[in-house]
């Protein structure tokens, strides 16, 4: 199987590929507000010697993974959420220099970068990295982002078909012994060439969180990591969303997969300290304008969804981007990180509303229990 193959040649730099039975992530570092729609001042701010040290943090603890938002325009309300960002490659490139262990990805929206740009920025971070990057694919939701560009919004399945051909020309131009045409719908290369290609052979690794059905084909087709949302409400609905992308990556296109999620945390000493914090973000100082705008913008509204749907979506998007919610303590939360694990889950990247304090905890009281658990052996395994 190809996916059998890949994780061979790049087991030995890329930390995605680490033992650990679930893996770990630190996701929206580069954006501000992080994954929360607050105003509460302890709330993600862009700095860049912050950033690094919770990168530096993460990376130390045996975290497998650095996941940025792709992100140019905010969500408006009085946050502006995700308004405040730092490019993705820009960023990756410095947290490449600035860690040891951890995998630090980028995330680019194939309407918006040529393959051309994107492959040899792939190439150079991961020679900047010594092996340790990877790719979020992405194709493009956020309209008012594309149009300001001035770029037009395609049609939902255009947009996957387009990124085929993207991913099959930064795949080619990684691998390729001499230069190349290339004659698509979307692309017209003539004599395409990119040197020096990427460390990790055959490339590194690429991820995508494609959730429709043409959307877990793309994913299942050209990706490593398949990141799914799951249904916290039932383990057995989970489980088959797990199931059901890797068996169509092994099914159709016979490729091994991992499987990871998001998740947003909030952990103190018992249930109700966790549960009281995460109600002053979320409900007494949640932005629900910025909720609202992100809801809109993905086509949930009342036309389609009931307004208690609606509620409970905006609760988690505040809170964590629409996330896996892992509110409690440190036993509770790595209880149900086991849960997950047993169900087939790879990988859990983590937000939290106050990063510093929040990573701080999970580190000193959850990863041990973790360990404890056999779920993740720490910095030893990751690198």
């Amino acid at each position: 199987m190809t996916g059998v193959t890949a994780r061979g040649t790049r087991a030995a730099t890329n930390p995605l590929y680490s033992p650990n039975r679930l893996k770990l992530g630190v996701f929206g570092l580069n954006v501000g507000k992080g994954c929360a729609m607050t105003t509460v001042p302890e709330a993600l701010a862009l700095d860049w010697p912050r950033n690094l040290a919770l990168a530096q943090r993460a990376d130390a603890a045996g975290f497998e993974a650095l996941f940025p938002v792709g992100r140019y325009l905010g969500m408006g309300g009085p946050s502006n959420f995700n308004g405040d960002s730092y490019e993705v490659f820009c960023w990756a490139a410095g947290m490449a220099q600035g860690t040891r262990r951890t995998t630090v990805m980028a995330t680019s929206n194939t309407l918006l970068m040529h393959p051309l740009v994107g492959a040899k920025q792939i190439a150079t971070i991961d020679h900047i990295s010594g092996g340790r990057f990877a790719m979020n694919v992405i194709c493009g939701w956020y309209e008012k982002e594309i149009e300001m560009f001035g770029a037009a919004q395609m049609a939902h399945d255009d947009r996957y078909e387009r990124a085929d051909e993207w991913v099959q020309i930064v795949k080619r131009l990684w691998t390729a012994d001499a230069p190349f045409d290339f004659d698509g719908r979307y692309y017209q290369l003539k004599q395409a060439v990119s040197t020096p290609q990427p460390l990790q052979k055959p490339f590194p690794p690429l991820m995508n969180a494609g959730g429709s059905p043409r959307g877990q084909h793309f994913s299942a087709k050209n990706c490593d990591i398949v990141f799914v949302l799951l249904n916290p409400h039932d383990l057995d609905d989970s489980r088959a969303r797990i199931d059901s992308v890797r068996d169509l990556a092994r099914r159709e296109y016979g490729r091994d997969i991992q499987v990871w999620t998001y998740g947003y945390s909030v952990q103190r000493a018992t249930q109700k300290d966790a549960d009281d914090y995460l109600r002053h973000c979320v409900v007494e100082h949640g932005d629900d304008e910025a909720a609202t705008n992100l809801l809109t913008s993905f086509g949930m509204n009342s036309a389609t969804f009931t307004r208690a749907q609606l509620d409970e979506f905006a609760f988690h998007f505040k809170a964590g981007y629409g996330g896996y919610p892992l509110v409690g303590t440190p036993e509770t939360i790595v209880d149900t990180l086991q849960g997950l694990s047993a169900i087939g889950l790879d990988g859990m990247a983590f937000s939290w509303i106050d990063y510093e304090d929040g990573l701080a905890r999970f580190v000193a009281e959850a990863m041990p229990l973790m360990a404890q658990a056999g779920l993740h052996a720490g910095p030893g395994a990751a690198g």
